[in-house]
């Protein structure tokens, strides 16, 4: 299996733990909310997937451009699940700021897990 499509089922699996306990997700839209969430994450995370934005990445939530990234990518995801699945802004809000971080922790420590050498985020670049 392809590093980007490992990236996307781990991803989709996380995505899918935090949004399937959700009650405020309406049952019918929990597919396309997973769905839309996922992508929207996957793709700003290859608007970042530069030496840059991958260090900032890697430097964890504390360090330099991190944090803006973090909030960039969660306003992505609220713009589309607002747009594409019909969430309320505020539910949105509350799906994105509890997934973002998540991911993006469990990114970092992929790519630094020894056991996982074929894990590589810059699979996202091409």
């Amino acid at each position: 299996m392809s590093t980007m499509n490992s990236i996307m089922d781990l991803v989709k699996g996380q995505v899918s733990k935090i949004i399937g306990n959700s009650s405020e997700v309406p049952e019918e839209k929990k597919e396309a909310t997973v769905e839309t969430t996922t992508h929207s994450l996957v793709d700003g995370l290859k608007k970042y997937a530069s030496v840059e934005g991958l260090s900032s990445l890697m430097g964890g939530s504390g360090g330099g451009n991190s944090g803006g990234m973090v909030n960039s990518l969660i306003t992505n995801v609220v713009t589309s699940l607002t747009s594409k699945v019909g969430l309320s802004p505020a539910i949105a809000q509350k799906i994105a700021s509890s997934v973002v971080p998540a991911i993006t922790s469990l990114l970092k420590n992929k790519v630094e897990d020894d056991n996982e050498p074929g894990f590589n985020i810059g699979s996202l670049m091409s």
